[in-house]
């Protein structure tokens, strides 16, 4: 059995709402300064036993994590952060503690949006089924070229997607999920309602070949770098 710890916080006055984790309900581990949420007697290896549990604990994984930012900044965990015991877990807290308190306060007004971009297809309206010889192959042609043009377009407006964000927001961070749909991970202030509003509607103004969709704030999963994460 391991104590599985969801996230890092610094403790604060008002009392949290505390999720219920995998099994049983979480609770904070207090080490001078910091504080963690676990849950006690997690088995790693059950709740990785089959594909559909392993599913499961990392939504809820992600369900606790979301709960706890709404009512405070912290850091959130990498799934499967594990500790052979209290002990084991406040000497890590300890060892690390400057670092996870610096990134606590960089990020303490601070939340992550993504930015999820997927190109259109060129809608094909020609008819050539009655066409034949050179006016088939110059319709063939002309269809190219307009594909070719639509593509074009659609890199230089990804580009200037990019430009636009990034002469707003200093840390971004741009991904390749899939095949043909992209990422874009930034922070923001805490408070800034226009990312969803004003800045949203002009990027897909502006990137019309492009279906754009905008994420909930969100906590830094893309910005955190130490030892647990």
């Amino acid at each position: 059995m391991s104590i599985y710890a969801y996230a890092l916080l610094v403790p604060i006055a008002s009392e949290l709402v505390l999720p219920l984790g995998m099994e049983r309900n979480t609770e904070l581990v207090y080490s001078s300064g910091l504080a963690a949420i676990v849950e006690m007697e997690i088995s790693l290896e059950a709740i990785q036993a089959t594909d559909e549990r392993l599913l499961q604990a990392v939504l809820i994984h992600d369900r606790v994590i979301r709960e706890l930012f709404q009512q405070t900044p912290l850091l959130p965990l990498r799934f499967g952060n594990g500790f052979t015991s209290q002990e084991t877990l406040l000497n890590h807290l300890e060892k690390h503690q400057q670092q996870y308190l610096e990134t606590l306060t960089y990020l303490a007004d601070k939340v992550e949006y993504t930015l999820k971009a997927t190109p259109c297809n060129l809608l094909d309206e020609s008819d050539t089924s009655d066409a034949r010889g050179k006016a088939y192959l110059l319709a063939k042609k002309q269809r190219y070229q307009t594909q070719q043009a639509f593509q074009a377009q659609q890199s230089e407006q990804w580009e200037l997607l990019n430009q636009l964000i990034l002469k707003t927001y200093t840390n971004v961070i741009c991904e390749t999920r899939q095949p043909d749909v992209r990422q874009i991970h930034f922070l923001a202030q805490r408070n800034n309602s226009t990312v969803s509003t004003e800045q949203f509607s002009l990027w897909q103004v502006q990137c019309l070949h492009w279906q754009l969709a905008l994420s909930e704030p969100l906590p830094p999963y893309h910005f955190l770098k130490n030892p647990l994460i």
